[in-house]
């Protein structure tokens, strides 16, 4: 589990900056981006003391004058942490399913060309990454200065699917030991329908195999993507729970 979130949180760090509390706990905030994703604490894996790192956390969010969201894995939550998080306020608004696959076969799209993202291709990745998640562009230099930074990146690969010519869907692959995250999986409005995601996270798979890696990503469940990835063999590996502070309470 925790090389699962070090695959996370290293590749979302190039997206906002991290602040490491402890080699164990972090916070990560972004000026360009105001969803809690970008802007949360959690653990690489939660311990015993991990109750005591809750206070350092909020005062990093209160500093920026933003609203506290951890992202803690639901299977380590101790009784002893559940009562710090109560006390202080907070409630759960969300999970994340973090998602594994070995053998698939995904249904593909064999009119689909996928190929490494150039320099040249950098904008039309971010446009259709706007338009799959945000369905406008007003953040298009803040994503192509995070991809720009990312192209540049050994571990990184950055990938664009094409159907006679026209792009249709983008991914990026982020790899950490033995493991390669898939994020960022989306396809272009026009295309969907066209089996463009699964082709895409086929084609990802076998990349990684060829690596000696496992294809690995997360799903926020109020998204409600994660039934199309069960279908296409990926399974749960575990879940995470979404902590929102509701409250101004914060015992002494």
């Amino acid at each position: 589990m925790k090389a699962y979130e070090l695959n996370e949180v290293s590749w979302w760090s190039h997206w906002a900056e991290t602040k490491w509390l402890s080699p164990n706990a972090y916070v990560m905030f972004s000026r360009q981006f105001d969803e809690y994703f970008f802007n949360r604490g959690g653990f690489l894996q939660i311990a015993a003391d991990s109750g005591e790192a809750i206070g350092p956390m909020e005062r990093e969010f209160e500093a920026r004058g933003r609203r506290p969201h951890l992202l803690l894995q639901s299977d380590q939550l101790s009784s002893k942490l559940l009562r710090v998080l109560a006390a202080r306020g907070y409630r759960i608004a969300d999970q994340m399913a973090v998602m594994e696959v070995d053998d698939a076969s995904f249904k593909v799209n064999r009119g689909l060309r996928i190929e490494p993202v150039t320099a040249g291709g950098l904008e039309t990745w971010a446009r259709i990454y706007l338009d799959s998640f945000y369905g406008e562009s007003g953040k298009l230099q803040a994503v192509k200065d995070v991809i720009e930074k990312v192209a540049e990146v050994q571990d990184a690969t950055l990938l664009l699917g094409k159907i006679k010519d026209k792009p249709a869907g983008i991914a990026a692959l982020f790899r950490t030991g033995k493991l390669c995250g898939a994020y960022c999986v989306a396809t272009q409005r026009e295309w969907r329908g066209n089996r463009v995601a699964s082709t895409m996270l086929d084609f990802s798979r076998r990349l990684a195999a060829t690596e000696g890696r496992r294809l690995i990503l997360q799903t926020i469940l109020s998204e409600a993507t994660e039934g199309l990835y069960l279908k296409l063999g990926f399974t749960r590996a575990y879940t995470k729970d979404l902590f929102v502070k509701d409250s101004g309470r914060t015992p002494k």
